[in-house]
């Protein structure tokens, strides 16, 4: 039964990771969207 333990916990880890990777690239991808806007109207004034 210890080698379930370690499976589950791999599986968790694995999942963690996941969700961690995604929140930053979402992150990113909301940083990078709100610069695109700003350039824009930047570009749309000039």
């Amino acid at each position: 039964m210890t080698g379930f333990w370690y499976i589950l916990s791999a599986y968790l880890a694995a999942w963690a990771i996941f969700f961690f990777y995604s929140a930053t690239v979402g992150r990113r991808l909301t940083r990078l969207e709100a610069e695109f806007r700003r350039l824009k109207e930047r570009a749309a004034r000039d």
